[in-house]
């Protein structure tokens, strides 16, 4: 078999995401692609799913403004291998070696892109390591690379694990300049994916007269960044399939920045309140009139302006409420609010700031889901709500339940001016 792309991973986001591109490209342009897929870790569902030939993933949400509802094969997977039962690294290997061959993708989580100082391909990028050195010894064509972990600047990351195997294993000078011939792309990738719809599986199964249980569910939207090299799109067309795909040569963060302080911003700004007024979903706040108002302030008149003038920041603000209101994604408040004390400093502190330099004053909104936050955890880590007790697992990393001890606890490090103003505003409101 003549492969065109290698994948490592095969969870639901990456087939419903990545591998759901190839088919609509393929649907577009008539070009075919195949898929070897690796299994990064020793237990996975790779034989499953090559077994099966094809699956299907069912996409739901709004498109300018009207609710969709989307089945679409996915033929794409030709092959595959656990690279740690026996055999399984030749097979790797020789698969590495398909004259095609031109992409490699991957989604490992966030964990999966590391050095750890073993000889033998262990991991993710020793995997790919020993695929590139086979590949360097036979003078094969270099690789575009393009991993989907959601992780800051992963292209890079990867190349300098790749670079940190080739050193430990004493490779020869011929890895390291074929290291070098390849392409390693920082990626940004947009969509929710809840993964296998059990509700909708029987009559998705009935639809199709047969069983699929690699059937994957997600949204319509969709946003892939690849900073990098345009050469990416002689290779894998996607604007030729209508795909919301995004090739850049440095804009990358102003992406990543975007979805931190709009999407997860929104996500964790809203948890408080939500869960204290007795909302459970995402999707039901959204939709709340005592909420939407709120929302749409938070968005239009805070986060973007802090962020950026740019009104395509104000429409995917305006995608991302839309999203939210999706009715086939059940996103819980009570998994978003894990780990707030972390997520509001990473999600919540960039709009405080950039709200309190640029416009000299504290964003109101924002400073009143900080209140509720407060609020949520001034407690004894049990946090009693309308719909039942919340354990707050990161309870212990609150200082104190004082206004100043949460500022510092959540916004650690905050300028003296901004601080106190803070204090201030959260003091007052904790009276009322």
């Amino acid at each position: 078999m003549n492969y065109t792309v290698m994948q490592f991973g095969e969870g639901n986001f990456i087939r419903s995401f990545f591998d759901w591109m190839l088919k609509r490209i393929t649907d577009a342009t008539g070009e075919e692609h195949k898929v070897f897929l690796v299994q990064p870790i020793s237990n996975g569902r790779v034989k499953e799913i090559v077994e099966a030939g094809e699956y299907h993933v069912l996409l739901k949400g709004f498109e300018a403004g009207e609710y969709k509802e989307v089945l679409e094969s996915v033929p794409v997977i030709a092959g595959g291998v656990n690279p740690f039962e026996r055999g399984g690294m030749k097979a790797l290997l020789d698969a590495a070696l398909s004259p095609e061959l031109r992409v490699v993708t991957s989604n490992t989580t966030e964990a999966g892109i590391f050095f750890e100082e073993k000889m033998e391909p262990h991991n993710f990028p020793s995997l790919l390591a020993a695929v590139l050195r086979a590949r360097a010894k036979e003078g094969a064509p270099p690789l575009h690379i393009l991993p989907l972990e959601l992780i800051e600047s992963n292209g890079t990351a990867l190349k300098k694990c790749v670079e940190q195997y080739g050193r430990l294993w004493g490779c020869e000078p011929v890895f390291f300049s074929y290291l070098d011939s390849c392409t390693f792309y920082d990626t940004l990738v947009d969509r929710i994916v809840p993964g296998f719809p059990a509700k909708d599986a029987p009559e998705i199964f009935r639809r199709l007269g047969k069983e699929d249980h690699n059937l994957a569910m997600g949204e319509l939207f969709h946003l892939f960044v690849i900073q990098g090299d345009k050469a990416i799109l002689d290779v894998l067309p996607f604007h030729k399939a209508g795909l919301n795909v995004i090739v850049t040569a440095d804009k990358l963060p102003f992406y990543r920045d975007r979805k931190v302080r709009i999407l997860n911003g929104v996500h964790t700004a809203s948890v408080p309140v939500g869960l204290l007024a007795g909302v459970e979903l995402v999707k039901d706040f959204v939709k709340d009139e005592r909420f939407a108002p709120m929302l749409r302030r938070l968005v239009h008149d805070e986060i973007v302006p802090a962020f950026s003038d740019d009104q395509e920041a104000h429409r995917y603000g305006d995608d991302v409420l839309e999203r939210f209101s999706n009715p086939a994604l059940e996103h819980a408040f009570r998994s978003i609010a894990l780990n707030s004390v972390a997520k509001s400093n990473t999600r919540l502190r960039p709009t405080l700031e950039g709200y309190f330099e640029k416009f000299g004053e504290l964003p109101q909104t924002l400073v009143e889901c900080i209140a509720a936050m407060f609020s949520f955890y001034d407690c004894d880590g049990v946090r009693e709500l309308p719909k039942g007790p919340f354990v707050l697992a990161d309870f212990p990393r609150i200082k104190g339940r004082t206004v100043s001890k949460m500022v510092d606890s959540f916004f650690p490090g905050l300028d003296l001016p901004l601080r106190e103003a803070l204090i201030r505003k959260l003091e007052y409101a904790r009276k009322q």
